[in-house]
């Protein structure tokens, strides 16, 4: 029993008892039973689609042992894009809870949000924020022969290189994803380690142990694990199918769910190389963990487990801990598994021939069960020493950093600069909403800003009267109203910064409302993780003239951004809207605003730009202001194509001359067809 319990909270899509089987499943559930029987307050969020069964034995064993479950559908409510949602409703919960530590999967980045919120000073202070690496993006792409062709798949790998380096602790089953991580160049925080992950809580389960029985006589092979390309099933069927065994009568199963596989394709490939092995040939794709294991056992079969590459499988470590016969190969962390004086016999190198070579070696003969490579034992002591030591103390939010350097020449700094901040608020023929707007501004939490209104060439006498009232009225900030020709948003912008000397400077439009805590949030975001620029989350209204109720906030859509997703951004705007904090370095370091009449994105595209600089960007996972939506907005009275194209003229400037046109070939063809 722990001397001081701590709470321990895994947030997971998979868990027993709404899944049959699957790796992380089984992991989460077997870990959180032990640790809750070691006398840790324990804690699920499971946030997958399939339902809980309350009466299933597995929520019955987590009920018993104190483990509480609860089911957050994370796929509900209005926040965009979709990519965003899920790790935003993750959090929008969690930072609800009190946890010492808690404990996030890591393919799609659920953690993302939750690890973002904490560095930027929002929340989970003294909360441990954890990954584990069961397989990222990037490391299935790989593994499955596959590209990255997608802004989804793009946006979680971004999400999951942001939780990866900013977690407390990387969490890896195996040396090899360890050593995969560091090779691929993925950042990782100092304490990343690799620790064995099964943990098997039921001992006295009723499928009883046969440690050191072999198989007398093997004639039954049976494919264990998911159909598809990166488990083997290609690999499995050319072995069976080939030559080496032609000659050789056997049964054949595969126990395991459909993926790129299903039992249809499968009985095609067999029908046209060798029809005579179909009456031979079984299918179990819905079989749980314990079902899936009896099956093997009682029906002697020799698991074959070819996995091309993979992590740490859970069907070996089920394998192992059953004595059930396995063979499976040489590749990823599965060697780590066995002990080493079993590897030469039981694993062969990932290709077909070596498969069916050892396949005919073992036909018709005795073939004992491996041995596992550690005791379950000291994986239980390994994790409780991991959480004694990164639970107790708690890791606390990094403290506000120091200012970056400005790197605009002294020479060239207008004013004192320092800490000072200033809002600019752009206007045009809009007095009525941007009163709304300042008024927003006079009640920040933060104050001791200025605010520099850019009228853009306003000429109505009500706009003319209604902006003198503004000016005359009393503000809690010193309020510049500078009045221009009309020459379009990004240039009334870019005066608005040479009418400042401050050094971080805030942007609005003249219809969207700040939050109260706007400022506040923005400013301590960006002392606190030391980034160029800081953007947030938008909450969506769509009245014309009028603000939006207090009350409509819990249910209004949102609009985030990842960040500084460079690879995405070529085709989205996923580093923020023009509303946010920039150091005044980043003007003097990439130039301003565009100035194209008629032509819009000109806040992506200053972002964009300050990416390909090297320029660092953070957005805040939770909205900052209220975002006016209505039909007359300028990017949808505006050439969609020249919007865009400035965009793609930034990055194809970033190439070499040669190279240009791959931006062309990199544009999502939706975006472009959607254009005309």
């Amino acid at each position: 029993m722990s001397a001081v319990p701590l709470r321990i909270c895994f947030v997971t899509g998979e868990i027993l008892g709404a899944h049959k089987n699957g790796g992380i499943g089984t992991a989460t559930t077997h870990l959180a039973l032990f640790l809750a029987r070691a006398g840790h307050s324990v804690t699920i969020v499971y946030t997958g689609a399939p339902w809980v069964d309350g009466a299933h034995p597995w929520m019955r064993r987590c009920e018993a042992a104190g483990v509480a479950v609860t089911h957050l559908d994370a796929r509900d409510g209005e926040i965009y894009p979709l990519w965003l949602r899920e790790t935003c409703v993750m959090l929008d919960y969690l930072r609800g809870l009190e946890q010492d530590v808690m404990l996030f999967q890591d393919w799609e980045g659920p953690a993302f949000a939750t690890i973002v919120a904490k560095r930027t000073g929002i929340a989970f202070a003294r909360t441990v924020l954890a990954v584990i690496a069961h397989g990222p993006t990037a490391w299935l792409l790989d593994a499955n022969r596959r590209l990255a062709r997608d802004p989804r798949t793009l946006a979680h790998l971004h999400m999951e290189r942001v939780a990866f380096e900013q977690a407390d602790a990387v969490l890896c089953p195996s040396r090899h994803m360890l050593d995969w991580l560091r090779g691929s160049g993925q950042p990782l925080p100092d304490r990343a380690e690799a620790v064995p992950l099964y943990l098997w809580s039921d001992p006295e389960d009723a499928l009883p142990e046969r440690r050191g029985e072999a198989l007398e006589a093997v004639d039954r092979l049976a494919f264990f694990g998911r159909l598809e390309t990166r488990k083997g099933v290609d690999l499995f069927l050319d072995a069976i199918l080939s030559d080496a065994l032609a000659d050789r009568d056997f049964e054949v199963a595969f126990v395991g769910k459909p993926a790129s596989h299903t039992p249809d394709t499968i009985r095609d490939a067999v029908a046209r190389r060798r029809p005579s092995l179909l009456p031979r040939l079984f299918f179990e794709a819905d079989l749980d963990t314990d079902a899936a294991q009896a099956f093997l056992r009682d029906g002697r079969w020799l698991a074959v487990i070819p996995s091309l590459v993979d992590n740490a499988p859970c069907v070996i470590s089920e394998c192992l801990r059953r004595a059930i016969p396995f063979v499976s190969t040489l590749t990823g962390g599965i060697p780590e598994l066995v002990h080493e004086a079993d590897v030469a016999r039981v694993l062969v190198a990932p290709n077909a021939p070596s498969l069916a070579d050892r396949l005919d070696a073992i036909l018709g003969g005795r073939f004992a069960p491996a041995r596992p490579a550690y005791g379950e034992r000291d994986v239980g002591a390994r994790w409780l020493a991991w959480f004694e030591t990164v639970g107790r103390p708690a890791t606390a939010a990094p403290e506000p950093a120091a200012a970056a350097p400005d790197p605009t020449p002294a020479e060239h700094r207008p004013g004192q600069g320092g800490d000072r901040l200033a809002v600019v608020v752009t206007h045009f023929e809009r007095a009525a909403l941007v009163g709304q707007t300042l008024e927003s501004l006079a009640d920040q939490t933060r104050p001791g800003f200025d605010v520099v209104l850019v009228d853009d060439g306003s000429r109505s006498p009500a706009a003319m009267a209604a902006l003198a009232a503004l000016e005359r009225r009393r503000w809690p900030f010193r309020l510049t109203v500078l009045r221009q020709p009309n020459r379009y948003l990004g240039a009334a912008r870019n005066a608005g910064v040479r009418a400042t000397d401050a050094d971080r400077i805030v942007f609005m439009d003249d219809d969207n409302l700040a939050f109260p805590n706007l400022v506040e949030r923005l400013d301590d975001a960006m002392s606190r993780t030391g980034a160029d620029i800081v953007t947030c989350q938008m909450s969506i209204f769509r009245d014309p003239v009028g603000e939006p109720e207090p009350a409509a906030l819990l249910d209004a859509e949102r609009w985030g951004f990842i960040g500084g997703a460079l690879e995405l951004g070529l085709s989205l705007n996923c580093f923020g809207d023009a509303t946010g904090l920039y150091r005044r370095g980043v003007f003097d370091r990439i130039g301003f605003f565009h100035e194209r009449r008629g032509v819009g994105h000109e806040d992506w595209h200053l972002h964009a730009r300050a990416a390909l600089a090297g320029l660092t960007s953070v957005s805040i996972p939770e909205p900052l202001y209220w975002y006016r939506r209505v039909p007359t907005g300028m990017l949808l009275s505006t050439d969609s194509y020249a919007n865009n194209r400035v965009i793609w003229d930034a990055y194809a400037q970033a190439l070499p001359p040669g190279l240009a046109r791959f931006v062309d070939l990199s544009v999502r063809n939706t975006l472009v067809d959607a254009m005309g």
